[in-house]
């Protein structure tokens, strides 16, 4: 991965790619779901732009009913919770006992149903993490074709660009996400962000 895309978690990588065409006004007809449509628990391994840095390994976690998003990467001590609904990404950093609140970053999520906008072709059909995906054919925000393949129920499974794998799913459970684990501990220090 290079540029932005070692710094997005995989729904705001597919929130990157869904927009990307454009802000166009209607889903496209054959075209995925980008947001999932159950809850959904994603181990997934992301690829770094250096080949001799071994993969990354995070965790993201869904709640389809209030549309909330947790990712946290493994052994850190930081990790983000994005409110969609409330356009709010709150980023929490256990070690400093601080949390930072931002605006979300991209255009708003596709809602429940809702196909994604833009310019899609595709592909073949994957196993990925046991789990049965589609490949799409799009371009990312920054112009590149990428390779993206989504679970019918909006599930990122996996994400290519040319030859070189950049997100793949290695574990996938579509238990029910306790409210819980999508807010913040009490007791934290807020922390103005620096450019917000």
């Amino acid at each position: 991965m290079s540029g932005p895309w070692r710094r997005l978690a995989p729904a705001a990588l597919a929130v990157a790619l869904a927009h990307a065409a454009g802000p166009a006004a209607r889903a496209a007809e054959d075209a995925p779901f980008v947001t999932p449509q159950r809850d959904v628990d994603i181990r997934y391994a992301l690829a770094s732009p250096d080949p001799s840095v071994p993969l990354q390994h995070q965790r993201m976690r869904w709640s389809a009913g209030t549309r909330r998003q947790r990712v946290d990467p493994e052994g850190s001590a930081t990790y983000m919770i994005t409110d969609y609904r409330a356009g709010r990404l709150t980023v929490v950093d256990l070690a400093r006992g601080a949390r930072t609140v931002i605006p979300a970053p991209g255009p708003a999520l596709s809602e429940p149903g809702q196909r994604a906008s833009g310019d899609w072709s595709r592909g073949e059909t994957l196993l990925v993490a046991g789990e049965q995906c589609t490949v799409w054919h799009t371009r990312d925000t920054d112009g590149r074709v990428s390779d993206v393949c989504y679970s019918d129920e909006g599930d990122l499974l996996q994400a290519a660009q040319g030859d070189r794998i950049v997100v793949r799913a290695e574990q996938v459970s579509h238990a029910a996400q306790p409210e819980a684990i999508f807010v913040p501990p009490d007791g934290l220090r807020t922390i103005q962000a620096a450019h917000p």
